[in-house]
């Protein structure tokens, strides 16, 4: 159970670790106002999912949060951004329902296809369903 544990950790870091080098900077510190959504997001129609919150490094040293074994949507993993930061760290383990616009990724800039690219979820509203995710 630690060995999978460990390498799904490490998938899911190097996912977003991927996923965030295509998409500029990292997140902003929770200190500091979160980003505003991209416009492509913000014209998107509302989705809700619930999953796993899960933290991640990216490679940059920043701190990013996916939405793990997502339910109610194309994707298995989502990368979480917009103004509830302080929602996902204290979420972390938890299983939740979100709601926002969702934005597909990017094309990859190279032919690699073993590169993951979740897509983002803009987050306006976050509720816990479950104290875990087991």
């Amino acid at each position: 159970m630690r060995i999978t544990s460990t390498i799904a950790a490490f998938t899911i870091a190097g996912a977003v670790s991927v996923f965030a080098q295509g998409q500029g900077p990292a997140p902003a510190p929770p200190s500091s106002p979160p980003p505003s959504p991209p416009p492509a997001a913000a014209q998107a129609p509302k989705s809700t999912l619930t999953g796993c919150v899960m933290q991640a490094k990216t490679t940059d040293g920043g701190t990013a949060y996916v939405l793990s074994k997502a339910e109610g949507g194309s994707a298995s993993m989502y990368v979480l951004g917009g103004p509830s930061q302080s929602d996902f760290s204290t979420n972390v383990n938890k299983k939740v329902e979100v709601t926002g616009p969702v934005q597909e990724p990017t094309a990859p800039s190279t032919s690699d296809s073993k590169v993951l690219r979740p897509p983002l979820i803009s987050v306006e509203s976050v509720k816990v369903v479950a104290p875990s995710c087991s």
